[in-house]
């Protein structure tokens, strides 16, 4: 996580399900034939915040496809950014990560993200909704040419939107930790077949437009825009992950 961020203290009044736009996103490595080993621990790390109340949710996912592959993800979603100056026993969190999981792993990095809600076809992770699977694009962008990019992608949302495309668009724009300018599109996935029909990434949505002269100009205000793109698959693991209970 590490979970050292906790987002509030412990006296907090309810969970924080979509109250905010802020997404941490936190990488470990296991170490090598110490997979078995880093999940018991991680588990037992969850069961502390379980035990202390900790509002926010955290998810965990394991990266199948992709060249961080092996990788094991958690983030947590749709808090607002002020939740992570009131940590919960930040130096107990800290020492209970050691003696649990941490051991048996290797930080790999950690980001910080705004969800853009103008950007999206909706946001199922702070909707505290998450699906089978994910597919990730990260796209690094040429500098000066945010606004640009994003007027791109608003032609993306109302193309999905209006084709009633399968499979959530949630855009997320880098914040710390991450390449600057950086956007990460994360689209829900609840099985393969959803694959069949839906295109995923930015590119191929906009090579799905029919218009021939209205694709061209797309595809090339894409390419001036964007500098690479990486896309993976990652795979829910709610053995992994701690979702607060409702609120009576």
């Amino acid at each position: 996580m590490l979970l050292l961020l906790l987002a509030t203290t412990a006296n907090a009044a309810a969970p924080l399900r979509n109250t905010g736009d802020a997404a941490h996103v936190f990488a470990y490595t296991p170490k090598p034939g110490m997979d078995a080993q880093f999940d018991a621990g991680y588990q037992k790390h969850l069961a502390w915040h379980r035990t202390h109340n900790d509002p926010l949710v955290w998810y965990g996912w394991t990266i199948t496809h992709g060249p961080r592959m092996g990788m094991f993800i958690d983030g947590t979603f749709g808090a607002p950014f002020s939740a992570f100056d009131h940590r919960v026993a930040p130096a107990d969190d800290a020492k209970d990560a050691d003696r649990t999981f941490m051991a048996f792993g290797e930080p790999a990095f950690r980001a910080v993200y705004r969800v853009r809600r103008d950007l999206s076809t909706g946001t199922p992770l702070e909707q505290w909704q998450p699906t089978a699977m994910v597919e990730v694009h990260v796209y690094k962008l040429k500098l000066g040419k945010a606004a640009q990019f994003e007027q791109i992608v608003k032609r993306m949302r109302a193309t999905v939107e209006a084709t009633g495309g399968q499979g959530t668009h949630t855009w997320y724009e880098g914040v710390g930790g991450t390449a600057s300018p950086e956007f990460m599109l994360m689209v829900a996935r609840n099985d393969w077949a959803s694959y069949e029909n839906a295109p995923g990434d930015l590119e191929r949505v906009m090579a799905s437009v029919d218009d021939a002269t209205t694709r061209r100009e797309l595809l090339a205000a894409y390419a001036a825009c964007v500098d690479s793109v990486t896309s993976e698959i990652w795979r829910y693991r709610p053995e992994m992950s701690l979702i607060p209970a409702a609120t009576p």
